[in-house]
């Protein structure tokens, strides 16, 4: 594994397949794998804005 880039409560890093993973940090359950790091930081944008107890203020990544 690669470098890994916290966005909120996720991660995301490149596998050793290629795959860019993102992650949930508190338990290590993988959300997604995509083939482009940008499909995977969009995923992780939505992910975030579904989130209801999130404030308009916080940063992503």
């Amino acid at each position: 594994m690669t470098n890994r880039e916290k966005c909120g409560d996720y991660e995301i890093y490149q596998n050793e397949h290629g795959w860019w993973v993102v992650e949930k940090s508190d338990d290590g359950t993988v959300i997604g794998k995509f083939l482009k790091k940008e499909d995977a930081l969009e995923n992780i944008a939505n992910f975030l804005q579904d989130d209801s107890e999130r404030t308009e203020s916080e940063s992503v990544c």
